[in-house]
């Protein structure tokens, strides 16, 4: 009786352990892409006159309201490692779907002191200074889960 019960018990601990271990990671996962970054927006390329802007992962920000002064006018960003964010010639984080007009750039996390020469959505340098006007952020591997 007692060996019965002792299987039961063991049984149901490893059954109620990786029940606990799936949620887990997915709720990792989604911890993940509500986390928040902050990013420099900076009116000057070599990062002058520069703000601290709030994102929320996977939420478009647009430069309005209290951030109108920076609408195309943003010369330079600074994002933290560990992010990708896209920047967008038009409010709500539109593009036009193509990656030849050049009306979004995406760049990962590191230092962008001018936006005069970045790496285009084409893969060819684009000049977006002084033509943001919302910007999306993601955590790095999330978008390269979806790349794969």
């Amino acid at each position: 009786m007692f060996t019965k019960f002792t299987a039961f018990i063991t049984t149901c601990l490893a059954l109620a352990g990786a029940a606990s271990a799936m949620p887990a990671s997915h709720a990792v996962e989604e911890r993940a892409a509500e986390a928040g970054v902050n990013i420099q927006l900076c009116l000057s390329v070599n990062f002058g006159n520069c703000i601290t802007v709030p994102a929320v992962s996977g939420s478009c920000v647009n430069l309005v309201g209290g951030l109108a002064g920076w609408n195309d006018d943003v010369s330079g960003v600074q994002i933290p490692l560990g992010f990708v964010c896209t920047f967008y010639d038009n409010f709500s984080c539109l593009s036009s779907g193509s990656s030849d007009n050049g009306d979004s750039v995406t760049l990962q996390g590191g230092n962008w002191p001018s936006f005069v020469s970045i790496p285009g959505d084409n893969g060819v340098n684009v000049n977006f200074d002084n033509r943001v006007s919302s910007f999306l952020c993601t955590p790095s591997f999330l978008v390269d889960r979806r790349l794969h």
